[in-house]
């Protein structure tokens, strides 16, 4: 802990720092609203590399965040981690370290440790600091700032911590809204289902159908009813908008970082492919409870894919009659399969007039999904895995009756 005198003489520094280091710059904090309530913290220093000519060390930050963060925590004594930063000399990006002051820190009475840390990041000034919860050794905060002001750093922490009730409440409504969402559309399904027809009537009933502003054609194939075009919507069944990822970069850095595995979509680079090969889907679209397709249909899983085979003669001879002309096929069958390629995970679009695929609506396993794949030069349709993260084709089959 600082004296009071070099406190002062902290704060009459920072407050006299030239007009480049004290600008707002970029500001970014973000709180876990459903964290567990903590009241009693310490606040340690970690890595401290400044850009040169730098005024901030992690140490200073730490004095300032204790006369900030106190507004709201009850700051505990460093002096009983002490000992524990004096064994683990590995700043804030050694994981032991950070564990061990958690440890500590539960031992000795804290909630929580928020550490701190000033780095250099091509000549920007680098400030963090993050919350870590002694119980869970889960992070409850994390707040950043390139070439920013401390003092504003600090207040923006407090803002956010303010509002953050406010925001549990607000996602506690949003999904009320969305289970009663859920709830209606599961409503009108069983009220579709009461008064569909037989199973053998509804065999011969496959005329076209609208979804998210789009007409399908369709197409009977044995005893069951398929879309003869890709899905190209940007709407689940329910009307919730999928996310929409554009451009190489965005999309290699959406499949990287999609820890909440959220459905996405994108179109094709050239424009009007999509317009006629449909949209691209990750697997987590096809997986998402407001169902990709339209209400009464679904995405085939891999067993009804290779039924779907099975009634045009077997997987040897059925590729050429689901392929269209320009994949080499006969499309004796009226199914259209169109060349449409993929979005690898990496971001690029690949097969493009060479090869379709289409996902299964199985499982994922080790992030990989089932898949069927049609290609210029082969005459059969071709089950394969895939990158959940990859953007592929989507065929609706109608749901069966039994």
């Amino acid at each position: 802990m600082m004296t009071r005198t070099k406190l002062v003489a902290l704060i009459i520094g920072l407050s006299c720092l030239s007009p480049a280091f004290a600008q707002t710059g970029d500001i970014r904090v973000t709180v876990n609203p459903e964290g567990a309530q903590i009241d009693r913290i310490f606040i340690i220093p970690g890595e401290s590399e400044g850009c040169s000519g730098g005024q901030l060390t992690s140490e200073s930050v730490v004095t300032l965040a204790e006369m900030q963060l106190g507004q709201v925590y009850t700051i505990l004594e460093r002096k009983y981690l002490d000992m524990v930063l004096e064994e683990q000399r590995l700043g804030m990006s050694g994981l032991v370290f950070q564990n061990s002051a958690v440890d500590a820190g539960r031992l000795k009475g804290s909630q929580g440790v928020v550490f701190c840390s000033v780095g250099c990041i091509q000549s920007r000034e680098v400030i963090n600091l993050k919350l870590v919860d002694c119980q869970e050794g889960v992070q409850q905060w994390n707040a950043s700032g390139v070439n920013a002001d401390i003092f504003k750093l600090l207040s923006t922490i407090l803002d956010e911590l303010n509002n953050a009730p406010a925001q549990l409440e607000l996602k506690s409504q949003q999904e009320d809204r969305e289970r009663q969402i859920r709830e209606d559309a599961a409503a009108l399904a069983a009220q579709e289902a009461d008064s569909a027809q037989d199973a053998d009537d509804r065999a011969f009933d496959c005329y076209d159908v609208s979804h998210g502003g789009h007409s399908y054609e369709l197409i009977r194939i044995g005893d069951d009813c398929w879309f003869a075009e890709n899905l190209r919507s940007d709407q689940y069944a329910n009307g919730a908008l999928i996310v929409r990822v554009t451009g190489v970069k965005e999309w290699k850095s959406w499949s990287k970082s999609n820890d909440s595995f959220t459905g996405a979509y994108c179109l094709h680079d050239q424009p009007g492919k999509s317009d006629v090969y449909g949209y691209l889907y990750n697997l987590h679209a096809v997986h998402c409870t407001y169902g990709l397709c339209p209400t009464g249909w679904e995405v085939p899983s891999a067993g009804e894919w290779a039924a779907l085979s099975w009634d045009l003669g077997g997987e040897r001879v059925a590729g050429s009659k689901l392929k269209s002309e320009s994949m080499n096929g006969n499309n004796s069958s009226g199914f259209k399969a169109l060349p449409a390629g993929l979005k690898s995970s990496s971001g690029e679009i690949e097969e493009l007039e060479f090869s379709g695929h289409w996902w299964a609506s199985d499982a994922i396993v080790k992030k990989k999904g089932r898949a069927i794949r049609m290609s210029k030069d082969e005459l059969k349709s071709k089950p394969l895995s895939i990158d959940a993260n990859s953007g592929i084709s989507i065929r609706c089959k109608r749901l069966s009756s039994e």
